[in-house]
């Protein structure tokens, strides 16, 4: 072979070469075929909502298609309204929420309703025998400023027939409220039995009780997924992705409560370890309402709406509601 040919030989491989380099390097990452989605909590992480974070580090998101960033809130408002304003997907939010919320004007829809039960309590030092909403009357309630556990404590009193001015309710934001607690500044405090009872209980090495808003009427429900309108409708295949894969992160979780809670201590290591899988474990018969216990994770009751919407309308400050409860909500996503 003549030098000529060879090189023509040789420039021709090289071009060749060149350009197979520069097609695998255009060519799309796994990751830039990801969708970016967020979801917003309504306050820190913690156990009960580590699944979230399971979701992310078991691959679930992913598989779906989704990049999801799970993030701390400042509340339930400040979530919806974050979603509401499309900053974020999705939000954690309570139907009770949700309803005041749709009544402000706020485009948003729940999507998955994952607690069927609430989980609102009201916990107390045992020595002040505080077992009903009567025998708040004179006492002091240290509460969350912006938290659906305070406004529906004054739903909680208006339906068993107490005076909200004869209970002194403290409202201040998370770490003040404990702390006002734990100094035995007030005799109660709003909270969850699948968080902060467990955590305050940890702190004090006992000596505290608590009941349900449900066991004295106020029975709505807890945590749902939401997102905004405009999501719903013009990104549906986003919307079932991120409820199929939560689901499929509780189901795990609940299964491997040390592999979600591990999930959670690689974003705040600082937590008790047995106190966050004792949280995540109390979560799960709240996933079924009484007596149904076969019923589908996620699925939402039109029932249970209704009632809610009534008790939020007599009770809880919603001043408008709606004929058609589906309003609030769809279940297309978890069928």
């Amino acid at each position: 072979m003549d030098i000529t040919r060879r090189m023509t030989l040789m420039a021709a491989v090289g071009a060749f070469a060149a350009s197979t380099a520069m097609g695998l390097g255009s060519l799309p990452s796994k990751a830039q075929d990801l969708t970016k989605v967020t979801v917003r909590l309504a306050f820190s992480y913690n156990g009960h909502r580590s699944p979230y974070l399971l979701g992310v580090d078991k691959g679930f998101y992913k598989d779906e298609g989704l990049d999801v960033e799970v993030l701390e809130g400042r509340g339930v408002t400040s979530s919806m309204q974050l979603v509401a304003s499309q900053e974020d997907t999705f939000a954690i939010i309570d139907p009770p929420s949700l309803m005041l919320g749709v009544a402000q004007g706020m485009p948003i829809r729940q999507v998955a309703q994952m607690y069927q039960t609430s989980p609102n309590a009201l916990i107390s030092w045992e020595e002040y025998n505080i077992d009903k909403p009567a025998d708040l009357v004179g006492k002091k309630v240290a509460t969350l400023q912006g938290d659906m556990t305070t406004t529906m404590l004054y739903a909680l009193l208006a339906k068993n027939g107490v005076d909200s001015s004869s209970v002194q309710i403290i409202a201040s934001d998370g770490g003040t409220r404990n702390q006002t607690f734990l100094a035995k500044r007030t005799e109660a405090i709003t909270g969850f039995p699948n968080d902060s009872y467990l955590s305050l209980s940890n702190t004090t090495g006992g000596g505290l009780k608590y009941f349900t808003y449900a066991s004295f009427g106020v029975d709505t429900m807890g945590d749902g997924i939401a997102a905004h309108q405009d999501t719903i409708k013009n990104s549906p295949e986003v919307v079932r992705g991120f409820v199929k894969a939560s689901l499929k992160a509780y189901e795990y979780a609940l299964g491997h409560p040390d592999e979600a809670i591990a999930s959670l201590k690689k974003r705040s290591p600082n937590i008790n370890v047995d106190v966050e899988i004792e949280k995540l474990k109390a979560t799960a018969p709240l996933l079924h309402a009484e007596g149904d216990a076969d019923g589908t994770v996620g699925m939402s009751v039109e029932e249970r709406w209704k009632a809610t919407q009534e008790l939020m309308k007599e009770f809880g400050g919603l001043k408008t509601d709606v004929d058609d409860v589906t309003t609030y909500y769809t279940n297309e996503f978890v069928k």
